[in-house]
């Protein structure tokens, strides 16, 4: 997955540190369940995708925000520092008109032991990107540092999933 992705376990380590400098304990996340990789081109977007497939045990792709989104259920999850559950989805966002990123990890998502509402009140000095909680499946909340993003949601990205797949009749 390295010779695809690059160097995913620095991310995570980066992510890591941001958590551990915003002072949220450990015990208070389950696990980091997802890690968004983005492409700057339609083109590049396809071919991760068709890289990517022969790595995953199932994808799941939705239109968010007028551009769809694939997610990666790999057959390997992903070992990484700090963490003693493996990762086991990849987020590839095709890339939004107008909104340029350079290739590359975007963030990572973790998933909180207490409901969304309860995290961010016992976080009140944190401030939180609050955006993704228009989102109707997959609420979250999103710290940025120098180098990483990480988002909190409460509900684990394979119950995201489902609960897509059961509101479109997939």
């Amino acid at each position: 997955m390295k010779e695809i992705l690059g160097d995913y376990e620095a991310f995570v380590a980066e992510a890591n540190k941001l958590i551990d400098q915003s002072g949220i304990a450990r015990k208070e996340i389950i696990m980091c369940d997802t890690l968004c990789y983005r492409v700057e081109t339609n083109e590049r977007y396809d071919e991760l995708k068709q890289l990517l497939a022969s790595y995953a045990l199932s994808s799941h792709e939705e239109e968010v925000n007028q551009r769809m989104i694939t997610v990666y259920s790999l057959r390997e999850p992903l070992n990484v520092p700090g963490w003693q559950r493996p990762v086991p989805y990849i987020e590839v966002p095709q890339p939004k008109p107008g909104s340029p990123y350079p290739e590359g990890f975007d963030h990572a998502q973790f998933v909180t032991l207490r409901g969304l509402g309860e995290f961010r009140a016992a976080h009140t000095s944190l401030s939180f990107d609050e955006k993704g909680l228009s989102h109707t499946y997959n609420q979250l909340v999103k710290l940025s540092g120098k180098d990483v993003a990480i988002k909190f949601h409460d509900k684990h990205m394979g119950s995201v999933i489902e609960l897509e797949r059961a509101v479109s009749g997939q």
